[in-house]
């Protein structure tokens, strides 16, 4: 495991003396290490809990976190950023945070955007290795989250603890409108080891509130619809192992059918008579780092 400081201890980038592109496959450090950015997402949720401020993992780096040594070995890449969720109303302290360890901020889009998005990065020379170009950036999500689609984070923020709970990582990544082939790997990696339920735990993905969300959002259910069936056409090739395929593809299965009888709102029923000849998600603003 990282030597990263967890609790009071400085926030740091552990190094395990590799640079990204010298991780072993699987996106693991050599030995089979978590990845440094892992490390450094969990210091900094750690950190912030000691000081009383609520954050929590989403992404690739939260999947990973909450996936089998399978998953991972399968189904693990590189994770150049950390992406996180915290509450609109300690976004104060929790910049001062970042900044007092060592993330600097991306000042102009943090004035711009930070009622509801904020920006930060370490420097190239403490990324592992000397690093890639511009350093491990910090993506800080204030309890909504806006990109194909809009998504209120801050409502189950403290549902688990550490990352966001398996039904809006789900969520996060269904609702891409552009997909590409990494969101549906995290997409079978995270179905890989939580079971659709009626509630929240590990290994637990609780269909309820992903069937809630989508019913009343006819956007979003017909984006997370059409992504869960892309993810089961590139099972295949993504997930070698037969009976692990299987069982992601039952519980795809399971996914659609739960939003397709979910009960949905006027909205959902309005929007559902436009259809597609109008387009049914946002174009996520191009952030410049």
């Amino acid at each position: 495991m990282s030597d990263t400081p967890r609790g009071p201890a400085k926030v740091t980038v552990a190094s395990g003396g590799q640079a990204p592109g010298g991780q072993a496959p699987g996106g693991q450090a050599p030995g089979g290490d978590e990845p440094p950015v892992v490390a450094t997402g969990r210091a900094i949720v750690a950190k912030a809990a000691a000081g009383s401020i609520a954050v929590r993992l989403l992404g690739g780096v939260a999947i990973w976190i909450r996936a089998s040594a399978a998953a991972r070995a399968a189904l693990g890449r590189n994770y150049p950023d950390i992406d996180l969720v915290a509450h609109r109303r300690q976004s104060r302290a929790l910049r001062a945070l970042l900044e007092e360890e060592g993330f600097q901020p991306e000042r102009v889009f943090n004035a711009t955007h930070g009622a509801r998005r904020l920006l930060y990065h370490l420097p190239p020379s403490d990324w592992p290795g000397g690093g890639a170009a511009g350093g491990s950036h910090v993506d800080v999500f204030l309890d909504i989250f806006e990109m194909s689609h809009t998504l209120d984070l801050g409502a189950r923020l403290e549902t688990e603890p550490e990352t966001l709970a398996a039904a809006e990582l789900l969520l996060t990544k269904l609702q891409v409108a552009e997909v590409n082939r990494k969101d549906l790997s995290d997409v079978a990696m995270l179905l890989w080891d939580h079971e659709p339920a009626d509630g929240d735990s590990l290994g637990m993905l609780n269909l309820r509130t992903v069937a809630k969300v989508c019913g009343a959002d006819w956007g979003l259910y017909t984006t997370a619809t059409q992504n869960l069936a892309a993810c089961a056409g590139l099972l295949i090739e993504l997930v070698p192992a037969q009976p692990e395929r299987a069982k992601i593809a039952e519980r795809i299965e399971v996914i659609i059918a739960a939003l397709a009888a979910a009960p949905k709102t006027v909205g959902w029923r309005m929007r559902a008579r436009v259809g597609r000849r109008v387009r049914w998600y946002q174009l996520p603003e191009e952030v410049i780092r």
